[in-house]
């Protein structure tokens, strides 16, 4: 028998379960359309059975609870307590506090107020520095902390012992510990704390006079000098702070930093302040930068470049030391420009760092010039033994190795291909593996481990608590700077896989990748978190290439769809709006500035065309379109014009990459080719031909 289904009006009428008598006389007040219950219930089925068959009335479902770890008033409160926060409306936020009942959801409040408010009281900073010394941002709190300490002392034990011997991480904390310490009669341990805070703390103006007032007879002529040299090497805004030090200082000194001031700050009186420079501090490191800088900036790099040379001696303040080799390096990529190798040689080996960032730049640009221009392989072989034995990470351990390699010859060469290989999903361990043979090499990725029994471990720990609290109302800032902490701090690559994997169940891909990324501590790599597969991209048209995509995603946004940078570049692709509005008109896509932000396929799908069409306009070169993407393609052009053009032959691509000024675009051009590598593979079972050499020449005719 056929039947036929009531009418959906019918049935929403009489869900409800009634008595049958009821059920009957309702049944002959329908309408025709529902004739056919009648006639079932004229087969003289049993009623039981049929009222059986009416689903019982239900009840409205409870609204789902606002937090996994909170009450519903805790969970609305903590909401709209961080809210006032983050208004700065600090006695809506105190009564909000107050109501709050869990400890850790307290104690998260207690948190955001000792990180965000400037007039955080002392109790609250507290808090925040003894008992939850673990969570993020100490190094803020504890300044706070101790600038309160010395604006407003407390009794001289109690200070003392506020530190519990750990060192101050401020200024204001030194010149705290140091006059307590003074106040009990330990002068020595006073003497060093305020010597410390002296010379190397900035200190407000306000602070450096109360300093000076209480503690000018235990100050000298020489703790002026080297406290004005920090000043001045700090920059433009402390340098009135170092001014009113002159009148304190020796003769001498007074008149080297008296020039250093002026010239620093293009004053009258310049020429005549360099002269009156006594003899022993003419060739003084921050005199010559000064000079030399002023040169550059107001007359020419060729004028500036004598001064630069002159400096023998790296400065001993460590900032001065930074700040002359951000100008150095600034004229040897110019020199490099000019085709001037032996002079940017000079000014590379001339830096004065053991370790850290600049060391790594400065020993990798030494190396690169003697062995590619200069043509001296033992010199180069030794800068790029400095590198590779002294820096840490992936990227620089494979570069520092692969460049060893192209200066060595048979079994050294061949060990140090093997030794940067190993870091494959790096550029240079890419293309180290392309040297070890002459067939194309396949990239095959590790597999990441089912790490999910970490997940609970972490769940005890109070900070990823409250980080999935912050996440439970929508801040993603506050719940980055958890994990940004937390990925530092982990001990196991279990523990940074499942903090990677909390991130990106909650959509917070930016945390989810750094945690990912931070896997370099552990020398491997986590393939799945750290490269994830992306619907958006997936989802593209087949024109597209979509590893290359991926690769410059990542790159731009770590796959965050709604960054906004201070360029005003928006969304997953960070386009401005400019291009992202000619891109539009230009494949005849309807235009919307917040689509960027609020539609990840939009954004995705106008990234890819304007891709496409900046590989259209360099005939397929990788490397030009992603410089393109990074600088614009004026810069792209001026580079040619400048190095060479990497698709004619006239320059070995990887050479013509580093020989680009901007450390921010040689740095991204890199990690979009080692990107797209890893993404080939990942989009193919975590294996695939490496491509790489082919890659970079992309675009040769």
């Amino acid at each position: 028998m056929q039947i036929l289904r009531m009418p959906h009006s019918c049935l929403l009428r009489h869900q409800a379960s009634i008595a049958f008598t009821t059920f009957v006389k309702a049944i002959q007040s329908l309408s025709a359309n529902c004739v056919l219950i009648g006639a079932l219930l004229s087969f003289g089925l049993p009623q039981t059975v049929f009222a059986s068959n009416v689903p019982s009335p239900r009840l409205k479902p409870a609204p789902p609870a606002l937090s996994q770890y909170l009450n519903d008033n805790d969970a609305r409160n903590l909401r709209k307590a961080v809210a006032a926060a983050k208004r700065g409306s600090w006695s809506e936020y105190i009564n909000l506090h107050n109501k709050v009942r869990d400890p850790l959801a307290r104690d998260l409040l207690t948190w955001v107020r000792a990180t965000r408010d400037p007039n955080a009281p002392q109790e609250t900073l507290n808090i925040a520095a003894q008992r939850l010394s673990d969570w993020p941002r100490q190094t803020t709190i504890r300044a706070k902390a101790e600038a309160n300490l010395f604006d407003r002392p407390i009794p001289p034990r109690a200070t003392i012992e506020w530190f519990k011997g750990e060192d101050p991480v401020s200024g204001e904390g030194r010149m705290a510990l140091a006059r307590a310490n003074f106040a009990i009669g330990n002068n020595e341990v006073g003497d060093m704390w305020l010597r410390s805070a002296w010379r190397d703390s900035k200190l407000t103006r306000d602070r450096q006079k109360t300093v000076f007032g209480e503690f000018k007879t235990k100050l000298k002529p020489d703790d002026h000098a080297i406290r004005a040299d920090h000043l001045i090497w700090n920059g433009r805004y402390h340098l009135t702070k170092a001014q009113a030090l002159l009148p304190h200082m020796a003769s001498n000194e007074r008149k080297l930093m008296d020039a250093r001031i002026r010239v620093a700050t293009n004053k009258s009186g310049m020429d005549a302040a360099i002269n009156a420079v006594p003899v022993k501090y003419k060739n003084d490191a921050g005199l010559l930068y000064e000079r030399a800088k002023w040169r550059r900036k107001r007359k020419t790099k060729d004028y500036a470049l004598p001064v630069y040379k002159s400096v023998k001696t790296a400065p001993t303040n460590i900032q001065g030391r930074k700040a002359l080799w951000r100008e150095e390096k600034l004229m040897a990529y110019w020199l490099i420009s000019e085709k001037r190798y032996k002079e940017a040689y000079q000014l590379a080996i001339n830096h004065g760092f053991e370790r850290g960032t600049e060391f790594a730049e400065a020993e990798f640009l030494s190396g690169w010039l003697a062995l590619q221009k200069l043509n001296n392989r033992p010199v180069a072989q030794q800068h790029f033994k400095n590198l590779a034995e002294t820096v840490t990470t992936p990227v620089s351990l494979a570069r520092g190795y692969y460049w060893l390699g192209r200066a060595s010859i048979g079994a050294e060469r061949a060990i140090a291909f093997q030794q940067a290989a190993q870091y494959q999903n790096t550029f240079y361990g890419h293309l180290a593996l392309t040297e070890m043979s002459d067939a194309t090499p396949t990239l095959n990725l590790p597999p990441e481990n089912d790490f999910s029994f970490s997940e609970a471990q972490l769940n005890a720990d109070p900070r990823v608590r409250a980080m999935k609290l912050l996440a439970e109302i929508g801040d993603e800032q506050l719940y980055s700077q958890f994990s940004f902490h937390l990925d530092d701090v982990v001990e196991s690559i279990e523990e940074l896989s499942a903090l990677s994997k909390i991130s990106k169940d909650y959509g917070y891909m930016r945390p989810s990748l750094r945690a990912a990324k931070q896997a370099s501590r552990f020398q491997t790599m986590l393939t799945n978190s750290g490269y994830p597969i992306i619907q958006v991209i997936e989802n593209m048209p087949n024109d597209f290439e979509k590893a290359f995509v991926y690769a410059i995603a990542r790159q731009e946004t770590e796959f965050e769809t709604n960054a906004v940078s201070s360029a005003r570049a928006y969304g997953l692709m960070q386009m401005i709006n400019s291009t992202a509005k000619y891109t539009a008109r230009k494949h005849r896509i309807p235009y919307s500035q917040s689509r960027l932000l609020s539609d990840s396929d939009y954004a995705a799908t106008l990234g890819a065309h304007h891709l496409n069409d900046l590989l259209e306009q360099w005939d397929g070169s990788y490397i030009l379109a992603a410089v393109s993407y990074n600088a614009g393609p004026h810069r792209a052009k001026q580079w040619i014009k400048t190095y060479g053009d990497p698709r004619k032959g006239d320059i070995d691509p990887i050479d013509w990459i580093e020989s680009t000024p901007f450390s921010e675009t040689r740095n991204y051009v890199q990690r979009v080719m080692e990107n797209m590598q890893v993404y080939r593979a990942r989009r193919n079972g975590d294996s695939h031909p490496l491509y790489i050499e082919r890659d970079l020449r992309f675009g040769q005719q």
